[in-house]
């Protein structure tokens, strides 16, 4: 039996003290003396082991946490980003919806149309033709030293 299989606080079973008449009393604590030292020496192998991958592990988790906080950053502000583009974007729609209820409906132009047709400004008659025709039915061709002053020339 090799000290690796025997369980931890379990040393190989003593012999009865009756049969052990060939062995003196004083090797058989010493035996038990080397086995446990050999049992603790595994022992603190496998915690010294076992402390190192806990480091590692550890070091890993701080590894992956720091990544998973920059990701996290990054997706906060990809976030952010797209908020401030939406409101950007609802911003100008509201504009447009605004400029869109100042302008003129179809009815309304409709309305211009009709107007338009009414009066005929392509008969409209200039200033200087009212003038013309006032003169010739008032005074057919006064001397100029005769007509009205005119106000609208310097």
């Amino acid at each position: 039996m090799s000290d690796e299989a025997v369980p931890f606080g379990l040393g190989p079973p003593l012999p009865p003290p009756a049969k052990q008449q060939a062995k003196p009393r004083m090797d058989v604590p010493s035996e038990q003396l080397n086995a446990i030292a050999a049992r603790v020496r595994i022992s603190e192998e496998r915690y010294g082991e076992l402390r190192k991958m806990l480091l590692v592990v550890e070091q890993n988790m701080i590894s992956n946490h720091k990544k998973a906080m920059n990701e996290v950053k990054s997706l906060q502000n990809e976030f952010n980003e797209i908020k401030r583009t939406i409101s950007a974007v609802e911003d100008k729609i509201i504009t447009i919806i605004k400029e869109l209820r100042l302008t003129a409906r179809k009815e309304d132009i409709d309305v211009l149309k009709r107007y338009l047709e009414l009066w005929d400004p392509v008969k409209f008659i200039t200033n200087e033709q009212v003038e013309k025709i006032i003169d010739e039915k008032l005074g057919r061709g006064l001397p100029p030293e005769h007509e009205p002053p005119r106000y609208d020339s310097p």
